[in-house]
Order: C-alpha cells, then sequence, then structure tokens
C-alpha cells in the first residue's frame, strides 16, 4: 500500500487533498473524512435512528472486581505511545490513534455559530493523554447488583455512500498508522483482549498508567504551571436586582454548560425524552500541554456539583476548585487509610507524577472524605447483550429516580454527574437522551477539549437555534462510540 506522507496530506480514498499540516488544513481534511468517508458508513459522532428488535431481559453485570487486564511488567514490551500529528500536545497510543483523530473531529464540528454560518477558527485545544485504562488489579469496591432490566438490541443499518478510491470499511486501523506514521508501524504489537484478572496486586506500566509510568516527578515547568492554575480573570457583571457584583471567570472551566444543553435538546425534534443533571456542573478541561490527567478533571467536574449544591463533604473543598496536586495529595492520604490501597503498588505512588489514575482513585479520595458514592463495573457476560447497552439502561435507571414531573420533554433533575471509565479514556456523564426511534445516547463533559465558543455564547441565554444537533453533536455518545469498548466503569 502507498504511503501517504503528512507533508501533503490527503485523502487515502479520493483526490481531495489539504496543502500543508497546519491545524486549520488537518481541521478540513478530518471533516472531509468525517462527512464523505464514514467508517462503516456511520460516523462515531453521527446520532442516527435505529429500528430495534425487542430482546429477552438482560441482567445488568456489576462484579465486585473491576474489569480484568494483565499489568505490564517494567522492562517488557510496552504500548508505543506516538505525538498527535495535529500537535495538541498529547501522546496516544498508535492503537488508539484513530479514535483520538475521531474525536478532534467532534471538536472541530462543535465549533459552531448557532447564529451564524460555521465558524472557520476551530482549532484543538492543547491537552494531553487520557486518563489510564480499565485493568484487573483496579481494586474497586462495588456492589452486587443481579436486578433484571429490559435492553433493547440495535439492528445494524449503514448509509449508502459512493465509491472511493478504497472503501472506508476496509481500511483498517493499521491503514490509519501508516497513514500519519509511515509504513515502520507495523512493527507495534496490538493490545490484546483483556484476559483474567491475576490472583496477586502488581505494578502496572506504560499500557496502563501512561508513558511517564515510571517517572519519579514531573517536570519543573509542568508542576509549577499546576500550581499556578488556569488563569483567572475578575469582571463587573450587572445582576438581576441591579447591582454591580464581581464574578471570576477561569479559562479553563465553563459553567452553565447544562442549561444550554437542556436547550438544545428541548428544540431537537429527534428526541423523545432526555434526563440531565444537575445544572450546577462546571465543563473543566486541560491546560495547555500538561499531560494525561483526564481522570482528575473528571473529578473536578464531579466537585463542581458538590461546590454548587452544598453536597454533604464540601466544606472538604472550600473556595476555588482544587487542583491536581491537591486531588493527588488527597488520594495519597486515601490509601494510607486503606481505601483502594493496592494502587499505591500498582502506581508505585502518584504524588507528583504524570500518572493515569482511574475509577478506584476517584472512589477512594470521595470514600476517605465520607462522601456517598457507588462504583459498578460491567464485562461481557454469556447473553449476548451488548455490554454498552447495559451501561445505557444502568443511567437511564439512574437519571428516571430524579424525575419529579415525568410530562416534560426534557428532565432537569437534581443529581450528580456520573464519572465513566472506559479503556483509554474517562469522561463525566451529565445527561442521557432517549430517541424516538428508541436508541439512546449519553451526554458527556470531556476534558480533553475545550467548550466551543457556539455554545460559550448561548450560556445564561434564551435562544432559538437553527440546527441543534450539530451544537449536541460534540457532546453526544451512542452505539457507534460505546461499541468499541468491551468493559466500563461507573462511579455515582
Amino acid at each position: 500500500m502507498a504511503t501517504v506522507r503528512v507533508d501533503k496530506p490527503s485523502c487515502p480514498f479520493c483526490s481531495f487533498g489539504v496543502p500543508s499540516t497546519h491545524e486549520k488544513d488537518m481541521y478540513a481534511l478530518m471533516h472531509h473524512l468525517e462527512l464523505s468517508h464514514p467508517e462503516g458508513g456511520i460516523s462515531p459522532f453521527e446520532v442516527r435512528d435505529e429500528r430495534h428488535t425487542p430482546s429477552r431481559n438482560a441482567s445488568l453485570h456489576s462484579e465486585r472486581a473491576a474489569p480484568s487486564r494483565t499489568p505490564s511488567n517494567h522492562g517488557e514490551e510496552e504500548e508505543v505511545y506516538v505525538d498527535c500529528p495535529l500537535q495538541c500536545g498529547e501522546a496516544v497510543t498508535l492503537d488508539e490513534l484513530s479514535n483520538h483523530m475521531e474525536l478532534h473531529g467532534a471538536e472541530g464540528a462543535a465549533f459552531d455559530d448557532p447564529n451564524g454560518p460555521r465558524s472557520r477558527e476551530a482549532s484543538p485545544f492543547p491537552g494531553g493523554r487520557r486518563s489510564t485504562s480499565i485493568g484487573p488489579s483496579r481494586h474497586l469496591d462495588v456492589p452486587q447488583d443481579s436486578s433484571e432490566i429490559y435492553t433493547p438490541v440495535s439492528s445494524k443499518t449503514h448509509r449508502p455512500h459512493s465509491a472511493h478510491k478504497r472503501s472506508r470499511d476496509n481500511y483498517g486501523l493499521q491503514d490509519w498508522k501508516e497513514l500519519f506514521l509511515g509504513p515502520a508501524s507495523r512493527k507495534t504489537r496490538a493490545t490484546g483482549a483483556i484476559k483474567a484478572r491475576p490472583t496477586a496486586v502488581k505494578r502496572l506500566g506504560k499500557s496502563e498508567l501512561g508513558p511517564h509510568a515510571f517517572e519519579d516527578q514531573m517536570p519543573a515547568w509542568l508542576r509549577k504551571q499546576l500550581e499556578n492554575g488556569a488563569r483567572a480573570t475578575v469582571v463587573n457583571q450587572l445582576a438581576p436586582n441591579g447591582r454591580i457584583v464581581r464574578v471570576e471567570t477561569v479559562a479553563n472551566e465553563t459553567p452553565g454548560i447544562v442549561p444550554v444543553l437542556a436547550q438544545l435538546c428541548e428544540q431537537d425534534p429527534a428526541l423523545s425524552k432526555v434526563f440531565l443533571c444537575h445544572p450546577g456542573v462546571k465543563h473543566i478541561v486541560k491546560m495547555a500541554k500538561e499531560g494525561g490527567f483526564c481522570g482528575y478533571r473528571n473529578i473536578q467536574m464531579m466537585v463542581s456539583f458538590i461546590q454548587a449544591t452544598g453536597f454533604p463533604g464540601c466544606e472538604h473543598f472550600p473556595g476555588r476548585t482544587p487542583s491536581i496536586l491537591l486531588l493527588q495529595d488527597m488520594i495519597e492520604r486515601a490509601w494510607d487509610q486503606g481505601i483502594n490501597s493496592s494502587g499505591r503498588i500498582e502506581t508505585g505512588g502518584i504524588k507528583g507524577t504524570r500518572k493515569y489514575i482511574g475509577t478506584p482513585e476517584a472512589q477512594a479520595l470521595l470514600c476517605s472524605l465520607n462522601i456517598a458514592c457507588e462504583a459498578n463495573a460491567f464485562n461481557k457476560v454469556g447473553d449476548g447483550v451488548p455490554v454498552y447497552q447495559s451501561v445505557l439502561q444502568a443511567v437511564l435507571e439512574y437519571f428516571s429516580v430524579g424525575v419529579t414531573d415525568p410530562s416534560h420533554k426534557v428532565y432537569q433533575t437534581s443529581l450528580p454527574p456520573i464519572y465513566l471509565q472506559h479503556p483509554g479514556h474517562s469522561l463525566t456523564i451529565v445527561g442521557l437522551e432517549v430517541r424516538k426511534s428508541g436508541s439512546m445516547n449519553l451526554l458527556v463533559l470531556d476534558p480533553m477539549f475545550k467548550t466551543s465558543p457556539g455554545i460559550c455564547r448561548l450560556i445564561g441565554a434564551k435562544f432559538r437555534a437553527r440546527s441543534p444537533e450539530n451544537l449536541l453533536k460534540a457532546y453526544r455518545r451512542g452505539r457507534s462510540y460505546l461499541q468499541k469498548y468491551s468493559s466500563f466503569e461507573v462511579l455515582k
């Protein structure tokens, strides 16, 4: 197969090309790929109405152990990490490169102007690697749950598309690697299937903790950046009562996102019911070049709910959002108390490092502060029901409890958000959509990319969007995205 050189990027399926590797040109190429040549005929971020055939009741699979993963030993062959071709500052594994590029495509699609033409100034938010994947030694204190649920099974539908130089259905992961890295990438091993849980706690490696799994301390410049935090500004605003009030804004924090999503969902005619968490949750994203701190950013989003509502335990988070360095200290103290303490053996300690964290660390932190939470793990079972269907059903049941007026299309509950972990990334679930077709999508805040200007302009306003589905695209995670993963963890 001919290698497409990155100095003259072009579409591998047709004659479309861009003149350079400049971020705007690369976005144009990614938008073309997602629009004209979506994988399997369906873009992972395109929400489609699908017919469902009823299936038998399936049990929600929850276990005491986190989904299985074989820890890597120091010195053994590890995952190979590469820098993002769009130079966003994130290091990703070769096997996650395709998914990472799709996330960039969704980020670009989020830069729509609801009251005018699409913005051409979309640019990637310089962030870092996603949080740790799920593994066997990631000890979680999760309850047993054998409740029966009804889960519809989606039938596969494919959108017809024109013939290309090469069908994207036959354009595999290895081809994506060669597209951006050249044929040398074939030397790298693929990540194997999740194996049985080991009998003893072992030190994890780069596959689980990222490219800096064995560092003692992060670079001094990064520590200083985290100590200083994101830039904060104070402005005077006119309050509804006519008084002038001083309002502080933090560069990587966006409050007021959930109410905007509520209005957009209300205006989307394809939706039947929508459930949302408490409106006080902030969208908190990474700072430039900070690395793999997604897990911490998702914890911060959960803390934003605690601070906004005065939830029990709020006294532990006075003032501003706790920093990543402070969260590291709190997790280490939780281990000292014996809560998920195997994490210290698995990671070798996280204080002052860029090692990835996951659900066990988030759970340990909250439990150490006596903040009520519940963790559940979802794995493949032998009943033929996809794992993601169980996750969607569990989220639906969670938000249904908070509904007080069933007559509304959009239910704005007072419930906390949900921490979601799948292999390679973590997100914050702030809602769930039920489409008129019966299919469901998660509504999430992703710490990997910042809130689009189009969404920011709608915060605090009543509006009418011409294409609400376009603005919602970056916040939706449905079947096409979730079906890629065979294991999930949620913390709620």
